[in-house]
């Protein structure tokens, strides 16, 4: 047998032993991987990014799925209010969509209080997408160090429960609400929060001075559009200190 026999049997023995070997590294850790692929699939376990933050495709749907059912709500109410069957889809809802700074301002800051900020973060893109500016803080002491250094916050966003310093806080919201007022922060304060904390703790929210208690995206937008409608009075708003009060334009005689 010449050598290049020899070279090309030896050489038709390799590819066997090739496949022979990889066969015995990767199998082993096939079932993994299908089971890995088969929960990721199952769990929707894959992620996108909505305003520069990164959500799983489930975390994404059920946000989006909450302000669809929130929208449709208000869509038939304000339809069985108006007295029709069907049509096209009321002016408020449109108009709650986008809030809008008043004329003559620049662009409107918004203070949101949340230790998960990331369960609302659709309804953070929108108002980024629409030009507000928001600021956040995740809990009662860094929402009152934000306002003492930040001029110009024009409204307030907070839910009402929180972790705050590893303790689970059930009226963290409502603590926000008493020291803004102590510190003789006038900004309107909107409670966003789920439906059942919503109407348990809505009286002691408007007695502790906020203007809206909400679990509908679609009624914190339109909140919102108001309050950023309109003008402040205080043309270069300063943050209030205690014990001193804002002076407001007097009227000519």
């Amino acid at each position: 047998m010449t050598a290049a026999r020899i070279i090309e049997a030896i050489g038709s023995l390799l590819w066997p032993l090739l496949v022979a070997v990889l066969l015995i590294r990767v199998l082993p850790h096939v079932p993994s991987l299908v089971a890995e692929l088969r929960r990721a699939m199952r769990t929707r376990a894959f992620t996108v990014k909505v305003g520069g933050a990164e959500l799983t495709v489930e975390e994404a749907t059920e946000q989006l799925r909450r302000q669809v059912t929130d929208l449709q709500t208000h869509m038939a109410v304000q339809l069985a209010e108006r007295g029709e069957p069907g049509g096209a889809a009321p002016a408020t809802a449109e108009e709650a969509a986008a809030p809008a700074p008043a004329p003559g301002q620049g662009r409107p800051t918004i203070l949101w209080v949340d230790d998960q900020p990331g369960d609302h973060t659709l309804e953070l893109a929108k108002l980024r997408d629409d030009g507000v500016e928001v600021l956040l803080a995740r809990s009662t002491a860094e929402a009152m160090d934000v306002l003492s250094l930040r001029r110009g916050v024009q409204a307030i966003v907070t839910d009402l429960v929180r972790s705050e310093d590893g303790e689970f806080r059930s009226h963290a919201g409502l603590a926000l609400l008493r020291q803004l007022k102590e510190a003789e922060q006038d900004q309107p304060v909107l409670v966003f929060t789920d439906g059942r904390r919503a109407e348990l703790d809505r009286q002691d929210a408007l007695d502790a001075g906020a203007t809206l208690v909400t679990a509908s995206p679609v009624d914190l937008f339109a909140a919102l559009r108001r309050v950023l409608s309109t003008p402040s009075a205080d043309p270069d708003p300063v943050p209030a200190t205690p014990g001193r009060l804002r002076r407001r334009p007097t009227r000519p005689g």
